[in-house]
């Protein structure tokens, strides 16, 4: 098994682990909180994602590609899609508790 990826927290290599096993490549992670598959305690600090050594060219492929990629667009919300009828109605549709108009 061979690293690929040396990750800062556990969610980060969680992502990375399920960018590579989404792309095919069986990835896992070792590091001080995870133990290996033979039960050993963590000689490292570093928290690793680790693929077999055939696929560890592509899976680096895959890391830089991911790492490179650019940030997807922020979403705007248009207020403009909602006008103050559509509160209204909104508030027209409201009930209070005990109402004897409640859907059941």
């Amino acid at each position: 098994m061979i690293p690929v990826y040396i990750a800062q927290t556990d969610l980060d290599a969680q992502l990375v682990q399920e960018l590579l096993v989404t792309s095919g490549i069986a990835a896992h992670i070792f590091g001080p909180n995870v133990a290996d598959p033979a039960g050993a305690v963590a000689t490292t600090p570093q928290i690793r994602v680790v693929v077999e050594d055939a696929e560890a060219e592509e899976a680096r492929q895959l890391v830089q590609d991911w790492q490179t990629a650019p940030a997807p667009e922020e979403f705007e919300f248009d207020d403009g899609l909602l006008d103050s009828k559509a509160f209204d109605e909104i508030e027209e549709l409201s009930f209070q508790p005990g109402d004897p108009n409640l859907p059941a």
